[in-house]
């Protein structure tokens, strides 16, 4: 462990812990005008989307107004080159509560509840920042999507996921919608979901459904597809608006406490099912819809991707629909975020909380002709995610360009709460750069995604035979080795459509070069296990 000052308990050695910090940290504030009081414990809010595309949100400059995230980016740091450590579900949230990569964790493919069979998930061994937090005496609680099935976890006493919660309180619900015509509801995992479908996607599910069986497409899957539309549930049904009453709930309990708290509110939304209730789902005319600049800039090598194959197979008009939906669920979680920051705001204990807004990963959500995240592609639609830290005692609104990815998280959160950084972090703690104790140019300059190929036995033992492909992205640049040895190369700041591969140009070879180098030093810093060759060709 690093060696760090920690209180042995959370309400002694106040006065010491007080003294540290002021002698510490407030030297590197120097934007305050005058010497702030720290409290030895802030609480934490970790607000996380599913599947969030962040150039949808008008505070990056998107088409959906979200005025109450928009809050957060213009009171906190505003990240704009965040990435994730994998652009799909499971791996990415692991990495965020054990800063660790997924081939160092180990989960890197989806987990799902117990009673399947697939993706080892978390454990009560685990070193996780809730279970540290917990530990130091902090109140932990999880409402809404979990992902990470393992052991069941003392730290969170109430968690609320939809997998088991939720379903149980709907099964009523579920049960009367079952009995109506089959055409008129979607079955998302056993969630019975009664939906007003556009007839443009009842048009093309007539059209292609037995193709996308014989092609591999499962039956079950297509509900996901054909029936995108008006959820027909009040809102006190609607799994999302649920999420933000508990959570807000919550809030409004531990603030009547002395007690620190971290309360982690993980909506599904804006990942399928792609419905969502009036009047959200009347917000966005589809018609009206600007499609991405480069959705006709297509590589071959993702056409048989299901990202790809749908919007190929439906059509223009299904990809409006879609996209419809997605801006209006982008918008309920904005009605919710405000839920939530104004019960803190009532509770008074806004400006001693870190309030961190993340995702776990994007949507295509049309870029390159594509939706959804099927594709194994790692494009900033996908591998970009929004990054908002709030905590005006110590961060001055800023925007920030440092080569940050979701690692860094656990390291931050834990510096900022006093409590140690465990050796197993492999992201970085932003403190000192958002603080000014450090430069920026000290920072690292790349952060790094990946895709790993899962154990056989899907367990988390990362085998020497695993395949790996990898993402590289700093200083304006991304650089991609897929495991079959395909590089690519763009220049983001000139092309940030991704729409041209440099890779083969001589003048960019030392670039190239340089981040190839750098993807070497991170795979054996990181102890990635797995095989790596680099395709002569591009050499």
């Amino acid at each position: 462990m690093r060696k760090m000052f920690r209180p042995q308990n959370l309400y002694g050695a106040k006065i010491m812990s007080s003294i540290l910090i002021g002698v510490i940290l407030l030297p590197c504030l120097g934007w305050a005008e005058e010497p702030v009081s720290q409290p030895d414990h802030p609480n934490i809010l970790l607000v996380m989307c599913d599947q969030l595309n962040a150039s949808v949100l008008s505070c990056y400059g998107g088409p959906v107004p979200t005025p109450n995230i928009d809050r957060l980016a213009r009171e906190g740091v505003h990240f704009n080159q965040a990435v994730c450590p994998t652009p799909f579900c499971s791996p990415t949230r692991a990495s965020i509560i054990t800063g660790m990569y997924p081939h160092t964790h180990g989960v890197v493919a989806n987990c799902a509840p117990p009673y399947t069979s697939r993706q080892e998930g978390i454990h009560v061994s685990d070193t996780a920042t809730e279970k540290i937090l917990h530990d130091a005496g902090y109140a932990t609680h999880h409402y809404g999507k979990w992902h990470l099935f393992g052991d069941p976890l003392s730290y969170y006493p109430d968690m609320f996921c939809p997998d088991f919660a939720y379903r149980a309180e709907m099964d009523e619900v579920f049960a009367k919608v079952r009995a109506t015509d089959r055409r008129q509801w979607m079955d998302w995992y056993s969630w019975a979901l009664p939906v007003a479908t556009a007839p443009c996607l009842q048009a093309a599910a007539n059209s292609v459904s037995e193709r996308w069986v014989n092609f591999g497409f499962k039956e079950y899957y297509q509900d996901f597809v054909f029936k995108i539309g008006r959820l027909r549930l009040p809102h006190e049904q609607v799994y999302d608006i649920r999420v933000g009453e508990l959570t807000a709930r919550r809030i409004t309990a531990l603030g009547k406490q002395n007690h620190p708290f971290m309360v982690t509110c993980s909506f599904n939304a804006p990942h399928d099912p792609d419905v969502v209730p009036s009047p959200y789902y009347e917000s966005f005319d589809p018609d009206k819809i600007k499609l991405p600049a480069n959705y006709n800039t297509r590589e071959e090598r993702f056409e048989k991707n299901w990202s790809r194959v749908m919007v190929a197979d439906l059509g223009e008009a299904s990809l409006r629909e879609f996209l419809r939906v997605y801006y209006a669920m982008v918008k309920m979680v904005d009605d919710q975020v405000g839920r939530i920051l104004a019960a803190l705001d009532a509770s008074g204990a806004m400006d001693n909380t870190i309030i961190v807004f993340t995702a776990d990963h994007g949507d295509m959500a049309g870029g390159h002709g594509m939706f959804w995240k099927s594709t194994n592609a790692f494009y900033d639609e996908i591998a970009r995610v929004p990054l908002l830290i709030r905590y005006p005692r110590q961060f001055q609104p800023q925007t920030c360009e440092l080569a940050v990815d979701l690692t860094d998280l656990m390291p931050t959160l834990l510096e900022l709460t006093g409590q140690p950084i465990p050796d197993q972090a492999q992201g970085q703690s932003l403190v000192p750069f958002l603080t000014g104790c450090r430069s920026p140019a000290e920072a690292r300059r790349f952060s790094f995604s990946e895709r790993v190929s899962r154990n056989p036995k899907w367990t988390r033992d990362v085998s020497p035979k695993a395949k790996g492909s990898f993402m590289v992205r700093g200083e304006g640049w991304k650089y991609i080795r897929y495991h079959q040895s395909d590089e690519y190369l763009y220049h983001l700041t000139e092309d940030p459509g991704e729409t041209r591969n440099l890779i083969g140009e001589p003048k960019h070879a030392a670039r190239r070069d340089e981040m190839f180098a750098a993807l070497n030093a991170w795979l054996s810093r990181t102890g990635w296990p797995g095989t790596w060759k680099r395709n002569k060709a591009s050499q």
